[in-house]
């Protein structure tokens, strides 16, 4: 649990709007959050292989993750960030538009802590980020640098 410091998160998603919905929820949340967002999965993976090499104080406290992308597949992410002995212990969200039962048992298979399929509506999906916000940063106990 995280209070005394700003939560970064990093957003992978190639949908241009999903950083501008996430962004308007973080500002409605009220909490300190700084927010990345990268478009190109498989820079994004790069990036955060590099920073847990070199760069700790700029790895994300929770990482959300579409699965949907070209470059690497959310799965690629998750089987790519999984085996960097950094990365491993940072928390992974899915948000997926996908409902697919085999898709949700993938991801957790290959390291996602949870699914969520993304609302329809910009008041739902203010407030499944906010629960999930509550839930990561105010409820969860996590190691090292996540949550």
């Amino acid at each position: 649990m995280m209070t005394s410091k700003k939560n970064r998160i990093i957003l992978i998603d190639d949908s241009p709007a999903e950083p501008i919905l996430l962004g308007s929820a973080i500002d409605k949340s009220g909490r300190s959050i700084l927010l990345e967002s990268f478009d190109d999965s498989v820079y994004a993976v790069k990036e955060l292989v590099r920073r847990s090499k070199e760069d700790k104080d700029l790895m994300p406290n929770l990482i959300l993750l579409d699965l949907n992308m070209p470059g690497y597949s959310g799965i690629e992410v998750l089987k790519k960030l999984r085996k960097d002995k950094v990365c491993c212990f940072t928390p992974i969200i899915v948000m997926t538009s996908s409902s697919l039962d085999s898709d949700v048992v993938e991801a957790i298979r290959e390291g996602a802590k949870c699914v969520i399929v993304k609302p329809t509506g910009h008041k739902k999906y203010i407030e499944v980020v906010q629960k999930t916000f509550d839930f990561w940063f105010e409820t969860a106990k996590c190691i090292g640098n996540e949550c």
